[in-house]
């Protein structure tokens, strides 16, 4: 059976993007940036599920620029699950992949068994929004995290160990055996990917999160209430790049969603 290590990396065409995936696990019913998952977890997933892995438009492997909304890096994931044919889903999004996962979930609940939100935030309550239970004003992410994301890609290890794990020895050691698992992966006629987006790309991520702090009834959080389907939300109880009160944000907001802070 292939593993996170050894899956091939495999291609479709949808919404004129050629997306990059990557399919292990155990085959079930259910289907779920490419190279920097870390293969013990994706592992740990696989035991009892088939796991799919993808670079969305404009990353890693696949064509394409990163929109400028995450409702556009939504629609590209739709089009992409619906590309590989699955009807039903478990969906899990870390990061700014928890921001688009939000807008999947919110444009087509339907597809949706399962939401899994980690390490990610809501966008920004409007004039009229309901803020009551949460931390207000909001707290925002230091610049300095997000800045460091656009590392040359010499400082890929360094920006994650900033960005993701606790500046301590123990922290860094962390980071350090994350990243030599991600090396790991070794298939044949794949080259090595170990790069970050580059500045074009981190500068379009970086326009979609300002529209995302626009107060916009269209966004999630005005419409958090509308997800139905079973959410897990995920974070650190002092997380660096994400505010650990945003995440208390969709435990408010969502109906019936479980939170796991560790």
């Amino acid at each position: 059976m292939a593993t996170a290590q050894t899956a091939k990396t495999q291609y479709v065409e949808a919404h004129g993007i050629r997306f990059a995936y990557r399919k292990f696990g155990k085959e079930t019913v259910n289907g779920l940036p490419l190279d920097f998952w870390d293969p013990l977890l994706l592992q740990n997933l696989a035991a009892a599920r088939e796991i799919v892995i993808f670079d969305n438009a404009g990353v890693g492997r696949s064509s394409g620029k990163v929109p400028t909304t995450f409702q556009g890096w939504a629609d590209d994931t739709l089009a992409f699950v619906h590309a590989l044919g699955y009807k039903k889903i478990d969906l899990l999004g870390f990061s700014m992949g928890g921001v688009a996962v939000q807008m999947v979930a919110l444009t087509e609940p339907q597809l949706i068994r399962k939401l899994i939100l980690a390490g990610t935030t809501s966008s920004t309550p409007g004039a009229e929004s309901d803020v009551s239970g949460i931390v207000w004003p909001q707290e925002a992410p230091p610049k300095e995290a997000i800045a460091v994301l656009a590392a040359e890609d010499s400082e890929t290890e360094h920006a994650l160990a900033v960005s993701f794990f606790y500046d301590t020895e123990e922290g860094r050691s962390a980071c350090h055996r994350y990243w030599l698992r991600v090396l790991e992966r070794n298939v044949e006629g794949e080259a090595t990917m170990t790069k970050l987006l580059g500045s074009e790309g981190t500068g379009r991520q970086f326009e979609a999160f300002v529209h995302w702090t626009i107060p916009n009834p269209r966004n999630a959080y005005d419409r958090l209430k509308e997800l139905t389907m079973p959410v897990l939300v995920m974070n650190g109880d002092n997380d660096y790049l994400i505010p650990s009160s945003r995440t208390w944000e969709l435990l408010r907001k969502i109906p019936g969603a479980l939170l796991v802070s560790h």
